[in-house]
């Protein structure tokens, strides 16, 4: 079975979905997503000079390409809150956006890394907003304790 890591398993299922362009601006948390896209070498990128604004282009993407959803991608931290506007922007038109941010390691969460932020206070009002993967419930299998 070939062996590939998250970010190009996340590059796969964006061709696979039938993204071809992306937007964004580059940086450390998010590199090894961009080093996936640069490896597949089957969705373009566009540089944006600000993540708010290449949320927008997102939007105005999806808007121009009917059947296509406008992919936006940002680093950790400020990058995360820069995309809030253009996503209620495209939530009030009932536009089609997928925003991807990185983030720091779960274990350097809360503990002053560079730019760490929890990405679940401030889109909370928006009803198509989904929280992070490690919020849902565990099944009964993983979170019992070990029997001693």
């Amino acid at each position: 079975m070939a062996k590939m890591t998250a970010a190009e398993a996340a590059v796969h299922v964006l061709q696979k979905e039938g993204i071809s362009v992306a937007f964004g601006v580059p940086g450390a948390a998010i590199n090894p997503l961009y080093a996936a896209l640069k490896k597949n070498g089957k969705i373009k990128h566009i540089l944006g000079r600000h993540v708010e604004g290449a949320s927008h282009m997102a939007e105005g993407y999806t808007r121009a390409a009917p059947g296509n959803i406008g992919v936006c991608i940002g680093t950790s931290g400020p990058a995360g809150t820069d995309m809030i506007t253009g996503l209620y922007s495209a939530q009030a038109d009932s536009i089609p956006i997928l925003c991807i941010t990185g983030q720091a390691p779960r274990a350097r969460l809360h503990k002053e890394d560079f730019q760490p932020w929890t990405s679940r206070p401030s889109p909370s009002r928006s009803p198509r907003w989904r929280p992070r993967s490690w919020n849902r419930p565990r099944c009964r299998a993983c979170s019992s304790k070990p029997s001693t």
